[in-house]
């Protein structure tokens, strides 16, 4: 937890909508590549989280995934309170797989008490799985879920 922690505090020092850019093409990268990771803007991926949050990008077209790191409650709170990430990756612009995971403080006074201090957060979850390459070949391609895999005394809200 503590690791997770840290990195997410240092992806919270760089904020923008932009990450950063570089000169020259990105390692691993196709040098002819139309958008570079380094220069991609990530936008909302889910309605899950009230802020902007932190963006990443990882990869280049056609296989790239997109993040947002969320840490308001670090940083902001008057933003929303929220820890967590939203991921989405994609295949030729198409998203395959994306999830929300993350907690927004929704108490403060019950961690302060110490009484039940899960009760103070909510869960934030969302997950989907798209399968665009089998359109009509089978009945479903896609899968969603928005109830977080875990129980707590947390409330869950929906995304």
């Amino acid at each position: 937890m503590a690791v997770l922690l840290a990195c997410l505090v240092a992806v919270a020092a760089v904020p923008g909508g932009v990450v950063g850019a570089v000169d020259g093409p990105v390692a691993g990268g196709a040098a002819g590549s139309p958008e570079p990771a380094a220069e991609r803007e990530v936008g909302p991926l889910t309605e899950c989280f009230a802020g902007e949050g932190y963006p990443l990008a990882i990869g280049d077209p056609p296989a790239t995934i997109d993040a947002l790191v969320h840490v308001s409650v670090l940083t902001d709170p008057a933003a929303g309170d929220e820890l967590g990430v939203e991921l989405a990756g994609r295949l030729e612009g198409d998203p395959i797989v994306t999830l929300a995971a993350g907690v927004r403080l929704d108490a403060p006074g019950l961690v302060a008490t110490g009484i039940d201090p899960f009760a103070a957060f909510d869960l934030l979850y969302a997950y989907e799985l798209r399968l665009p390459m089998f359109d009509g070949g089978i009945d479903e391609t896609t899968y969603d879920a928005d109830r977080p895999p875990v129980g707590s005394a947390a409330g869950v809200v929906p995304c």
